[in-house]
């Protein structure tokens, strides 16, 4: 054998690292097999056989998360060049004169080939190994023994893994057992959770006196009598139960019972190290001080101890184009942290996709399985979310059967045309009960339930490319803005069709609540009551406030103000929402002509001059228009101009009643002219609206010298955001 040696205190022994060996006398090897309390002892003439297994089931994680990292960083050189705001936080990333789009497109398809070549081979070793219910060839975690007289180090130790089929019958098993172990199972090393050295030790000293290990192992009553600093089982037992304590660390809050945080000796967990690369990756790496490599678009920190995983994961690099019946709708990705352990995570780890299932009890997930060549160039991919997902992901065999699933949280994020960034709309969330059959076969469809916006999708929606299963989102008052802007620049890509995936009540609610809020000049979110049923009973209540009374008038008096004075308000409007606020504007009684609100009395304003009926209340329709965007939205508005949104009447009959609206007052020579400016500006409405640049005033320059696609629409881009605390979903 062969060991590193020691450095700042944190490296681990080896075997025969960078497949260098060293020359010792030859003598058997004894190995603590975790999990098991057995001390194995491996004859010398078998070790480098056993050599030539722990090699290679760490360089295939090795090789296979190399593949990954470097994948990775030939996306993120590429996404930095194709857009101008890219930043990572986390990463400096650094680009050769050599580098350009279209190298770097090259070097990332030869990247993925490499991770698809890696995987396979990854796949290939874990194949045979059995279910975890059958104990007949599984991953077995190793801590060796090291003889007197070799190269210790100091604060070393080694995790290593075989399969249970390279460990032979006639090797040599000693079971530890302790005559002073008084407290818990004879097999057990644990106390509170811990590994227990005390317990450990003892047991060690019991077996060293036995003649069969002095006669087999002669040199182990040597190294029994090593300071503990020196051992590795000490280092190993010390170095878990300080990754245990961190864990605990991380959740000693009121709402955790962190007693039942524990090390996990397990054979799932054992499963779960190796596949993460606990052995040690690229060389001398301590497992306990590294982020490992999981999937091309994220990261996972492990908690050796517990086994377990928490995957902070953008997917896919640089986003996709989301489709709807092959019309394009912009950039998605999701930002996710998955919790995963045991089988489910390992997996994960081992898979290139991901099988998502979402239930009213939580998320399940695990590997599913794929290539990376499908996700192709970041930013490059079209998912259609109108067409059924029914291809299904292979399990690996090793894999079934584990008892613990993933936990997901995270969210679902737009390439917003305003910020040009991602940003989050949607989060994460289990499913409704009593959903029916809204959400068991939907590509994509948007309900209003529990005071939520829920949306029910196939799992593309969210991890893109590749990704296998179905999920549900929420959108809660802490996004219900971003989902109002995500739906108004859904209705601008698609020139103001009709959107399929939202359910017509949950548009109404959606249209109602925008509407309410710019009425009474309140946050959206205090329109976001428990059932859309109770969102409409609101809304016929506002439009009946506005009726025949003296609080009536003042009640559009202040509308009028509201607009006039920041007409942004209106910006993000749905077509339905412009209608009705449209046609609250004309409606009237007879207070409504005392009300200085609705007439200009500023005699610097060229209006006050001009003959008219109402100049402030029609400033306020005209402002409405300009946030029209096509002479499609112009004709989606007039045939919405009506009581309640939803409802529908003529184009004809909805632009008559507005022209004569405009017109009240207007005298042939001097007037306000508001109906013929109304249809000047309808000549200057582009025919189609714009793709991936913002809403714009359509009398602004930025409005009028749009392409009709914005060159950032199908950029990749790269922000980093901050996943937001998941809600626990009510059941409805």
């Amino acid at each position: 054998m062969s060991q590193s040696a020691p450095t700042n205190g944190e490296t681990q022994t080896r075997l025969n690292a960078k497949g260098e060996d060293a020359y010792h006398q030859p003598a058997d090897q004894l190995f603590y097999m975790v999990g098991k309390d057995t001390i194995l002892a491996v004859p010398s003439d078998d070790m480098p056989k056993l050599l030539k297994e722990m090699r290679l089931l760490e360089s295939v994680i090795e090789a296979q998360q190399n593949a990954i990292d470097h994948l990775k960083s030939c996306q993120d050189k590429y996404i930095k060049i194709k857009q101008a705001n890219y930043f990572r936080p986390d990463k400096q990333i650094m680009l050769s004169e050599s580098d350009s789009a279209e190298s770097l497109e090259n070097k990332i398809i030869i990247a993925q080939e490499t991770l698809d070549k890696t995987n396979k081979a990854l796949i290939h070793e874990i194949e045979p190994l059995t279910k975890l219910s059958d104990n007949t060839n599984h991953i077995n975690e190793l801590i060796p023994i090291q003889r007197r007289g070799a190269n210790s180090s100091v604060a070393g130790f080694r995790m290593t893994y075989v399969r249970s089929e390279k460990i032979k019958n006639h090797w040599r098993k000693y079971q530890l057992t302790s005559k002073k172990d008084t407290v818990g199972a004879d097999n057990s090393v644990l106390t509170n959770g811990q590994v227990d050295w005390k317990k450990l030790k003892n047991q060690l000293s019991d077996i060293s006196g036995q003649t069969s290990i002095k006669t087999d192992i002669p040199w182990f009553d040597d190294w029994m009598k090593l300071e503990d600093q020196n051992k590795e089982l000490f280092q190993w037992s010390k170095n878990i139960n300080q990754d245990l304590e961190t864990a605990r660390s991380y959740q000693s809050g009121k709402d955790h019972d962190v007693d039942s945080i524990k090390v996990d000796l397990g054979a799932e967990a054992q499963l779960m190290r190796w596949s993460y690369g606990a052995s040690g990756v690229s060389g001398e790496a301590n497992p306990f001080k590294k982020k490992a490599a999981i999937k091309a678009s994220g990261h996972a920190e492990l908690m050796l101890a517990e086994a377990k995983a928490s995957i902070d994961c953008y997917e896919p690099p640089g986003g996709y184009m989301m489709a709807f019946g092959d019309v394009n709708l912009g950039m998605l990705r999701s930002h996710s942290i998955l919790s995963v352990a045991g089988g489910v995570g390992a997996s994960i780890a081992a898979e290139l996709n991901i099988d998502a299932e979402f239930s009213g009890s939580g998320a399940k997930a695990r590997g599913a399985r794929g290539t990376s060549r499908n996700r192709g160039i970041p930013g490059n991919k079209t998912v259609d979310m109108a067409v059924p997902d029914n291809s299904q992901g292979g399990d690996l065999g090793a894999f079934i059967g584990g008892q613990l699933e993933a936990t997901i949280a995270g969210q679902v994020e737009w390439k917003s045309p305003e910020s040009k960034k991602f940003e989050p709309f949607a989060k994460i969330a289990p499913a409704v009960a009593l959903q029916g059959g809204l959400g068991g076969e939907a590509t994509l469809k948007i309900s209003y339930l529990g005071g939520k916006f829920r949306i029910f999708a196939k799992a593309a929606l969210c991890y893109g490319v590749g990704a296998k299963g179905k999920l549900t989102l929420e959108v809660d008052a802490s996004l219900i803005y971003e989902f109002i802007k995500w739906i108004a620049y859904q209705l601008k890509n698609i020139n103001y069709a009709r959107l399929d995936f939202i359910e017509d009540s949950a548009y109404e609610v959606l249209s109602d609540i925008i509407v309410m809020a710019i009425q009474y000049g309140k946050n959206v979110q205090n329109f976001m009551l428990e059932t859309s049923g109770q969102v409409r009973e609101a809304a016929f209540s506002a439009i009946n406030d506005l009726q025949d009374n003296l609080e009536a008038a003042g009640e559009r008096g202040e509308l009028v103000q509201r607009i006039n004075s920041d007409p942004d308000i209106l910006r993000h409007t749905t077509p339905d929402a412009k209608g009705a606020i449209l046609y609250r504007l004309m409606q009237k009684n007879a207070f409504d002509d005392f009300d200085t609100a609705n007439r200009t009395t500023d005699v610097s304003d060229l209006n006050f001059w001009r003959f008219g009926y109402m100049t402030n209340r029609k400033r306020a329709i005209i402002n409405v228009f300009t946030w029209v965007q096509s002479k499609e939205e112009y004709h989606n508005l007039m045939q919405r101009i009506t009581q309640m949104t939803g409802e529908k009447t003529s184009f004809e009959e909805g632009e008559k009643k507005l022209l004569n609206f405009l017109g009240r007052g207007e005298l042939p020579v001097f007037s306000s002219n508001y109906p013929e400016n109304l249809k000047k500006f309808y000549m200057q409405l582009r025919d189609v609206a714009n793709k991936g640049d913002p809403i714009y005033r359509n009398d602004m320059t930025e409005y009028l010298t749009q392409n009709d696609i914005s060159t950032d629409f199908e950029k990749p881009c790269f922000n980093a955001t901050q996943c937001l605390p998941q809600n626990n979903s009510r059941i409805v």
